[in-house]
This record gives structure tokens, C-alpha cells and sequence, in this order.
């Protein structure tokens, strides 16, 4: 059985990777490539990379963590002993042939290889060598492991979450290491762009603390520039600097979620005339949390169904606040199709994961191959069969 499933070429088609990443912002990236129809080969230690063993609840479909399928379809797997010199030889000889390289070790990791830019850009000047790194390659905090929950912590972020007098909150979505795995994507694109007007390779680097800060821009900005606290509020809000009637609400069956909107105009579409006084934006800034928990009280007295329906039919930006099972029947998600069912490896099995966000009306993303089990090339790559042309 063939593990090739559609034969659409995608906008990267013909673009060759080696995947030297493990854990999440690394393969993300590589497997966006993937679905944009790159060629990615992902090179593993024996038994496996790391997210291959671990994931969230430990969670395993068709024997493989469900961590690890959610960031490595469209590849292919080859296990590599880089201090074998044999291997080492077939690897360097897929450099030679390769568009571009991802690599998320520590800084120094690759180069202790013989894998660093600065050999392999003798090998292929048309190569892109892309990293990503806890920290960047120097400074003081270039040893200390890079880790999601980490950045947010030394960031700020965390310090925005949560109401006043409680600990700060760490995100549980992967944020830091996903954002990072986006703009590796965008830098290699970019490196792409050059390399096609120019004819050079280069290398490209990116880093979680780094891409933490660019995903603050707007509270940094306003910080550098104004000192703010950025005080949290002791309501469910949810962003310090959101105004009311902002903020997570309990109806009388679940909750809802309200964003900007002018406090009178909620007023007058809900028959609450106490709203109609909170006229400004720096009134509703400095009322929000007396507004949050007046206008609880009076959320309570419905559904969450006849509060979306009477809001949504006044245009006011508000939503209800799902859970999974509730996401699952979402009929723009279905609408959509952005739960794709994906082939693993050569089993004629399938499972069930969150499908590419992006759209292409000329070249569409695709799945090509599935998730691969480990190792499932190797024998393709000792016997020289991979990118030969």
C-alpha cells in the first residue's frame, strides 16, 4: 500500500526539507511545510523523537501519542545514528540536494555534529538553514532550556491573565511554541523569496523569547510608552486593558463571552438604563468591574441560547464560550472542514486532527502523506532512494 494520498501539488511543491526538529514549534513548522506541499524528511534518533514518547495525557491513536500526530503529517521518517559514518555520509549527501534545513536544538548542538551553517553552506550555497532556539544563539540565557511555559513566565504574559489577587495563569495551549513555529514558517518563506531572486541560501533564526515579545506588541508598546500596571481586574474579564461591558458572563446554562462594545447602546438593547451613564471609553475602563458584576447578575436570569440570539440580532460582539464536544458540532467549523481525517503511515488506518488554516485557490493544501511511523523510510535512505532525481 502506497503512503501517498492526493497528488495535488501544493504552493511549495518541489521544495525539499530536512526536518532535524522534535517537540512541537519545530515540527509544526516543518509541517506546515508539508501541507504547503514541501517534500519533508524528518530525521529521527532511534526509537524515535522525543514527542513520539511523551504528550499531553498521554493520550496514543494507532500506538503513536496523539502529541506527536498533531505536528508531523506530510513527512516522511528516517532513523539516523549521525556517529555512524555511513549515515552521517547519506545525510550530508541529502544536504547537497535539500531547499532547506529546520533544526530546533540548543545552540552549538548542530555544529558538535558537523551539521552547523558554516559547513553545510560550503556543501549547498542555495541552502536554508532555519533554527529556532529557547533564546537566540547568544547571551547570557543561550545553556538554559527553552521550554513554552518558561517564556511565559519570563515574558510578562502570565502576568496578564487572571483576576486581581491570584496567581498568575499560564496559558495550557502551547502559545509560545506555536507562534514561534509561525514565524519560522514566515522566515523561511522569506528566505525563499530571496534566495529566488538572488540565488543565496542563508541562514534564518527565530526564538521563543523573542517571539513571545512580538506576540505583546500592543501591551509593550503601551507600557514602554506609559508605564502602565497593567492592574488585573477582579472580574472575569479577561484583559487588563479591556473596557466594559468586556468579559466572561455565567448565564443560566453555561457562559458566554462579550467583547468591545458602547455600554449605553448595551443599555438600551437589554433595558438596563444604569448603562447609559458609562458614556466614554475611560469611564467604561475605570467601571468595568462594578459593570461585570451588575450585568452577571443579570445574565443569570436566561440561556446562554436567548442571550446569543437577542445580542447577535443587535450586532453586539459576543459568542458563547464552548467546549470541545460543543466545537466538535459547530456548524462553521464543519462548514469549513477543519477536522481532517489523516491517514498513519502504512496501516490503512486513519485519525482524526485539526486541518491547515490556510487557503490557496490555485495550488491547495493538501494531505500527501500521513504521519509516519518511525523509521518507516529508513530503508529508502540507506539504499540512496530519497531525492534522487
Amino acid at each position: 500500500m502506497t503512503d501517498r494520498y492526493d497528488e495535488a501539488d501544493g504552493p511549495l511543491s518541489g521544495i525539499r526539507v530536512l526536518d532535524f526538529t522534535a517537540l512541537l514549534q519545530g515540527p509544526l513548522a516543518t509541517q506546515i511545510l508539508g501541507d504547503f506541499g514541501a517534500d519533508v524528511v524528518k530525521l529521527e534518533k532511534q526509537d524515535g523523537e522525543w514527542m513520539r514518547q511523551w504528550g499531553i495525557f498521554m493520550a496514543r491513536t494507532h500506538g503513536e501519542t496523539d502529541a506527536f500526530l498533531a505536528f508531523n503529517r506530510n513527512k516522511r521518517s528516517i532513523e539516523i545514528d549521525l556517529r555512524n559514518a555511513q549515515d552521517l555520509e547519506r545525510v550530508l549527501e541529502l544536504v547537497d540536494r535539500a531547499d532547506v534545513l529546520v533544526e530546533n536544538f540548543r545552540p552549538g548542538a548542530m555544529d558538535r555534529l558537523g551539521l552547523g551553517y558554516e559547513s553545510l553552506r560550503k556543501r549547498n550555497p542555495r541552502l536554508i538553514y532555519a533554527a529556532s532556539s529557547g533564546y537566540g544563539r547568544t547571551g547570557p540565557y543561550v545553556s538554559r532550556p527553552g521550554q513554552d511555559y518558561l517564556v511565559q513566565a519570563l515574558t510578562g504574559a502570565m502576568w496578564l491573565t487572571g483576576r486581581r489577587g491570584d496567581p498568575p495563569f499560564v496559558m495550557p495551549i502551547a502559545v509560545a511554541d506555536q507562534y514561534t513555529g509561525l514565524h519560522l514558517v514566515v522566515a523561511i518563506l522569506a528566505a525563499l523569496q530571496h534566495r529566488h531572486r538572488t540565488g543565496e541560501g542563508q541562514r534564518v533564526d527565530v526564538d521563543l523569547l523573542s517571539c513571545m515579545l512580538a506576540l505583546q506588541q500592543q501591551e509593550l508598546t503601551v507600557y514602554f510608552n506609559h508605564g502602565t500596571s497593567f492592574e488585573r481586574p477582579e472580574e472575569n474579564i479577561g484583559h487588563p486593558g479591556l473596557t466594559a461591558p468586556g468579559g466572561v458572563y455565567r448565564t443560566r446554562d453555561g457562559y458566554m463571552m462579550l467583547a468591545m462594545f458602547p455600554c449605553p447602546k448595551l443599555g438600551g438593547i437589554l433595558g438596563v438604563d444604569w448603562l447609559a451613564q458609562y458614556d466614554t471609553n475611560e469611564k467604561m475602563l475605570n467601571a468595568r468591574d462594578t459593570v461585570h458584576r451588575m450585568l452577571s447578575a443579570h445574565f443569570a436570569t436566561h440561556t446562554t441560547v436567548h442571550w446569543i440570539n437577542l445580542l447577535s440580532a443587535n450586532d453586539v460582539w459576543c459568542a458563547p464560550v464552548q467546549n470541545y464536544a460543543d466545537l466538535e458540532r459547530d456548524p462553521q467549523i464543519a462548514h469549513k472542514r477543519l477536522i481532517w481525517n489523516v491517514p498513519y503511515a502504512d496501516a490503512g488506518v486513519t485519525y482524526r486532527t485539526v486541518g491547515s488554516p490556510f487557503t490557496f485557490s490555485a495550488s491547495p493544501v493538501s494531505v500527501r502523506r500521513g504521519a509516519p511511523r518511525t523509521g518507516q523510510h529508513t530503508e529508502e535512505f540507506r539504499n540512496g532512494k530519497i531525492w534522487k532525481d
